[in-house]
């Protein structure tokens, strides 16, 4: 997750987050929501991902953005969105810092609490945490 205009997104973050700005880029297929939960265990440590659990957890974040490349913008101008493509987000989270604090919960709170209505007023703050993990 990329907070854009933020120190995370500088360090090229949210996914977030594996989560980039999509200013400008071309738009995957929209997708449909997939719902609050990616289906992980919310305990799962993000760089203990595995690549199919990574594949899973990107295609959700995609899914709750809209589709990949998609995002939402908080009332503080921040822009929040899923990466550009499935590849570039499982290769996010293979290759984490085994030092990231976060957990699969962790990142679910940070994209549900952009997403949700109202969409978000300012970035989550679990979500500055994504920092670490790149």
């Amino acid at each position: 997750m990329t907070p854009k205009g933020s120190r995370s997104g500088r360090l090229g973050l949210i996914t977030f987050a594996t989560l980039m700005a999509s200013c400008g880029a071309d738009l995957g297929p929209a997708l449909p929501d997939p719902g609050p939960s990616s289906g992980l265990d919310p305990e799962t440590m993000l760089a203990d991902l595995t690549k199919a659990e990574a594949i899973a957890f990107c295609d959700w974040t995609a899914g709750r953005f809209g589709g990949y490349g998609r995002g939402v913008t908080c009332a503080d101008g921040t822009t929040l969105s899923a990466r550009q493509s499935e590849a570039l987000c499982v290769m996010d989270w293979t290759t984490a810092s085994p030092n990231c604090p976060l957990t699969v919960g962790d990142f679910e709170e940070c994209v549900n609490g952009a997403v949700v209505v109202p969409r978000c007023r300012t970035v989550p703050p679990v979500c500055l945490g994504v920092v670490l993990c790149r």
